[in-house]
């Protein structure tokens, strides 16, 4: 029996360069920073945001790869639901990189207040992500648990998944910590366990036949 390896180097190559992108920006900008703290994060960056933009870019390339194996491999239902979750998680991800390249670009005359204010619409894009987080991974758990279309431990992995995501949906209210907008919650918990799923869906996809 034939098996492809592309879905499994899409999803390295996804992580890969998202990881990259993220390690050029450093210590995180926390919503609770004082606008002064803002400008001088993004001076100290400025060169550095290009980078992480094109690696964010380029990162959607392997992403659509992996999407289109896993459409394949859905029901139809499921994987339409799959399809229009993953289109938004990248129009998302597309978006919140516009803020951080444009707030970036002028570091050196734009006012504090405004860069605060910049950066923290962009902050939401992990408290909103998650809905498509959400209806991606529940996609595919019900697709392994109910029509074995995958393996049930991968379905569980993504039920797992689902529960974490909808619960970081509570991150909208907060303020400051590990519960903030683009704090921890977002950026280290459900950003991690994004990259297991990921990684465990290149795996069980490259493992059906081609």
């Amino acid at each position: 029996m034939n098996h492809s390896k592309v879905p499994l180097l899409s999803a390295v190559a996804f992580l890969a360069l998202f990881v990259t992108g993220t390690a050029f920006l450093g210590t995180p900008l926390h919503v609770d920073a004082s606008p002064e703290d803002t400008v001088a994060w993004l001076k100290l960056h400025q060169d550095d945001v290009p980078v992480t933009v094109v690696s964010y870019a380029v990162a959607l390339i392997p992403f659509f790869v992996l999407v289109a194996w896993t459409r394949r491999a859905l029901p139809d239902v499921y994987g339409y639901a799959f399809l229009g979750a993953a289109a938004a998680f990248v129009a998302q991800a597309a978006v919140s990189t516009w803020f951080l390249a444009g707030t970036a670009l002028h570091a050196d005359t734009i006012d504090p207040q405004t860069a605060r204010s910049l950066l923290d619409v962009g902050a939401y894009f992990g408290p909103v992500l998650t809905t498509t987080d959400v209806v991606m991974a529940g996609a595919v758990a019900l697709a392994a648990l109910r029509e074995g279309s995958f393996p049930k431990w991968f379905g569980w992995l993504s039920v797992v998944f689902a529960v974490e995501q909808l619960a970081e949906v509570a991150t909208v209210y907060g303020d400051s910590g590990f519960a903030a907008p683009g704090g921890d919650w977002n950026n280290a918990l459900g950003a991690g366990l994004l990259g297991i799923w990921i990684l465990a869906l290149g795996l069980v996809l490259g493992r059906r036949p081609a």
